[in-house]
């Protein structure tokens, strides 16, 4: 959790339309990735055991090229939360301090940096813990603060709308979960904790246990918008488009405690919004280094370009973000890109290749831009204007809620005409070139040569593949006792040459593999 949790939650709540009902579908939504991550974890470890992000199994599965592109687009979404991250701490430290939010954010960003580059992913496991505890003391300082100062005045109940069931608190069930579903997937730090965990029944013990205070805290939180809303003390009024729109509703709440209590808020928030930066600068060096240069560039150097990255998250954050709308944005982006690679997850369809599924991802954009000129009346410019949700949901029309149907269906439905298109361009190919080419053995030409691979490659397409993680791994990757050439063969090798006590590192991560591992 972060310090965007205090400011997104409570905006949401306000939005007309969205109120109660809203809110649920909201916190309801956030606990679903964490199940993703409890089913889907334990199945792609079984496909890139050596792995600990998901462009890992991505370039197992499709291919380097896929799997070096999905890598650089997790560093841009995840540079999107880096931003938001930024963002929220330096608007807390400019409301309850009057400081300028920039040196709040180099604050946050030098600190990570350093500790983050001394302790690595250990460091950004155990501020875990912190993260745990400042939530705690937040909702005690937002409990005392509602029952010692918050005044509920039933009439401005009834005027904000807000109990009352809506269309877009109906629709926000689907938009929300899709959005975040598919958006914490490309947050590699999720991901590194998955892989991370002992074994399978501790991620899922881990899930169950997190589920229900993750879905009380998100709701708790963000009832602190309709409350200053509710509240006699005439703090917030509804939102209003360019100026208050109740994302500071937590702190309002807690600007009315004595001003001695904003010094351990600042000192909070900052804790809050370090713990969430920390494990963002953890994902991004793991996805640079193994993902993007595949472990061919030196950790230093990597290190440089998160440093170049952490300059635009500055420099952005001070800005005037609204923290939901890249939000959506991002999760519209993760919606259109991420159902293709996980087709690859379905046994059935071994025959999806890299190809397939770029087109997918694509499609996944072109389907957003289909549906938003057919719904604006033929309209191109509004059309590809909705893949940026230029409204965000102060809508009052089904134009968000298509576009994130669109967005994953397109992604689907492209990678299978891809496939399709595929297949009959190789056809018509090999048609043309079979018993036009020389022989395997005869000396070829360019066209003999083009005619061999469209003739192979079509042949190859109803050849059913089997994926071996060892010829994807990194060398730095490879684990003793994990499939690879330092794995069982070299225990193997090891045992035979007399070297009674080497013992191989039986991984409980995948049981079937462990019984094949042994001393």
């Amino acid at each position: 959790m972060s310090s965007s949790l205090l400011f997104g939650y409570p905006q949401l709540a306000v939005i007309p339309g969205a109120g109660i009902l809203g809110l649920t579908a909201y916190a309801f939504s956030t606990v679903v990735p964490l199940w993703a991550f409890a089913f889907l974890g334990p199945y792609i470890r079984r496909i890139a055991p050596e792995g600990f992000t998901l462009a890992q199994y991505i370039r197992v599965r499709f291919g380097i090229a896929m799997g070096i592109l999905s890598a650089l687009v997790f560093v841009g979404f995840m540079l999107c939360f880096m931003i938001t991250e930024l963002n929220t701490y330096s608007s807390v430290v400019n409301l309850l301090g009057n400081v300028d939010g920039t040196i709040a954010a180099l604050i946050v960003a030098i600190s990570t940096t350093i500790y983050t580059a001394y302790g690595g992913f250990k460091a950004s496991l155990w501020t875990d813990n912190v993260n745990a505890v400042v939530i705690s003391v937040f909702l005690l300082m937002m409990v005392i603060a509602i029952g010692i100062k918050i005044d509920v005045d039933p009439q401005r109940v009834a005027d904000s709308g807000l109990t009352k069931p809506s269309r877009l608190g109906g629709e926000l069930w689907y938009i929300l979960t899709v959005a975040l579903l598919f958006s914490q997937m490309l947050n590699q730090g999720f991901w590194q904790r998955a892989f991370a965990s002992k074994n399978n029944r501790t991620l899922y013990y881990s899930v169950l246990l997190a589920t229900l205070p993750l879905f009380a805290i998100c709701f708790l939180v963000g009832m602190a918008g309709p409350l200053v809303w509710w509240s006699d003390l005439n703090l917030f009024n509804g939102p209003v488009p360019g100026g208050d729109d109740g994302s500071l509703a937590v702190f309002q709440i807690l600007d009315t405690l004595p001003a001695w209590c904003s010094g351990i808020v600042i000192v909070l928030a900052g804790a809050l919004s370090s713990s969430a930066y920390d494990t963002l600068q953890s994902a991004q060096i793991s996805t640079i280094q193994n993902d993007v240069f595949l472990g061919k560039l030196n950790i230093w150097a990597c290190r440089v370009i998160l440093l170049a990255l952490n300059v635009p998250s500055v420099i952005l954050a001070v800005k005037n973000v609204d923290i939901l709308e890249v939000f959506l944005i991002a999760d519209l982006g993760a919606a259109a890109a991420l159902p293709a690679p996980l087709l690859g997850l379905i046994p059935q369809l071994w025959w999806l290749n890299g190809f397939d599924v770029f087109v997918g991802a694509c499609g996944g954009f072109f389907t957003v831009f289909l549906f938003g000129t057919a719904f604006y009346g033929g309209d191109a410019i509004k059309g590809g204007a909705l893949i940026s949700l230029p409204e965000g949901l102060y809508i009052e029309d089904y134009s968000v809620l298509g576009a994130f149907l669109a967005a994953p269906i397109g992604s689907v439905g492209w990678s299978f005409i891809a496939f399709g298109f595929r297949v009959a361009a190789l056809w018509a190919g090999a048609k043309f070139f079979r018993g036009r080419v020389a022989s395997e053995g005869e000396a070829r030409g360019l066209f003999d040569k083009a005619g061999s691979w469209v003739v192979s490659a079509y042949d190859g397409i109803w050849i059913k593949k089997e994926w071996d993680a060892r010829d994807f791994v990194l060398e730095a990757d490879r684990v003793i006792g994990g499939p690879g050439d330092q794995g069982v063969d070299k225990v193997e090798e090891l045992a035979s040459a007399g070297h009674g006590e080497t013992v191989a590192r039986v991984d409980e991560r995948s049981d079937e593999d462990a019984s094949s591992l042994k001393k």
